[in-house]
């Protein structure tokens, strides 16, 4: 399992897009942050100012000099967790 410690997921416990992007961690063997937005008001609130608007699934990048990328839509999702972590790659 890799740990990414630079990658959180936020994402809403029954939205089937998240499901989508969820497996495909698994299947990759990433592990990241979790954060469910729909249970947790804080995890909410950092979703909407940071993202600027509260959709999932969401995943927050965390680049080398501290900025951040929030990445939307679980296609796009999956292709950059595909890039990065699919055998051969370097997490």
């Amino acid at each position: 399992m890799t740990v990414a410690k630079d990658l959180a997921l936020y994402h809403f416990a029954h939205c089937p897009f998240c499901a989508f992007v969820r497996r495909e961690l698994d299947k990759l063997g990433v592990e990241v942050d979790i954060r469910d937005a729909g249970a947790n008001p804080a995890h909410r609130k950092a979703l909407k100012e940071g993202g600027g608007k509260i959709q999932v699934p969401c995943l927050l990048i965390t680049n080398e000099d501290g900025s951040e990328t929030w990445m939307y839509e679980s296609m796009d999702i999956v292709a950059y967790l595909k890039k990065r972590f699919s055998k051969g790659k370097v997490a």
